[in-house]
């Protein structure tokens, strides 16, 4: 499978440099090597599972696409796992990166909100997600025919009124949790309160919370 460029979601942005290891740890990889394989190993099972989803959205049927969306927000919940074990290893040091990956991963969070309740989001994340026909290969291209129908699916409302449904309520919750423990970490714990990208963080997530509805399951 080719891996894009936007499939690469910096599973390894915080690591160290490799360059001044030596023969014998080349040789036989030590703890850190052995655990950065193992995460790539599993966002490239994520990868391949979300593209299968896309292709079966594409047909345009509203289950299918809600399907994907569920499944993109598990991975942006893994993702922000991700962020938060290396920010927690790093220290302030790693602030101000984590920071810049957490703005990206919040947008994404919110466009897949977005599309679930019926609105038209900025793109942010050119990922195949429910409502739009991406394509990042000409290969793989989908049928014109798909077009109209989804655009009518878009005009639609859905029943119950646009609003999550259960399990997609309660991933979207896990993923704010995530969000937020990584806030807690750099507001309290790196004494960075007051930083700009914390604080925009904070300003977005204000905008962005009211779309997971009233509280079912999952306590917001």
């Amino acid at each position: 499978m080719k891996i894009t460029a936007k499939q690469n979601v910096w599973f390894n942005a915080m690591a160290e440099p490799q360059a001044h290891r030596t023969k014998a740890s080349r040789r036989m990889p030590d703890g850190d090597d052995v655990k950065e394989s193992a995460t790539l190993t599993e966002f490239l099972d994520w990868v391949a599972m979300l593209d299968d989803l896309a292709r079966r959205a594409g047909s345009g049927r509203d289950e299918d696409a809600r399907q994907l969306a569920l499944a993109k927000l598990r991975f942006l919940l893994r993702r922000v796992q991700h962020l938060r074990e290396q920010m927690m290893q790093g220290g302030r040091g790693q602030a101000r990166s984590g920071l810049e990956r957490l703005v990206r991963l919040v947008e994404e969070w919110g466009q897949v909100l977005q599309e679930l309740t019926g609105r038209q989001p900025v793109v942010v994340d050119d990922w195949p997600l429910p409502y739009r026909l991406y394509s990042r290969q000409a290969g793989e291209l989908p049928s014109p025919a798909f077009a109209p129908r989804v655009a009518e699916r878009r005009r639609r409302q859905r029943p119950g009124d646009n609003v999550l449904l259960p399990q997609e309520q309660e991933a979207a919750v896990l993923v704010l949790h995530g969000i937020r423990f990584v806030l807690a970490l750099v507001g309290e714990g790196f004494g960075m309160a007051q930083h700009p990208l914390l604080l925009q963080v904070q300003a977005r997530l204000a905008q962005l919370v009211p779309l997971l509805g009233p509280p079912g399951t999952a306590a917001v």
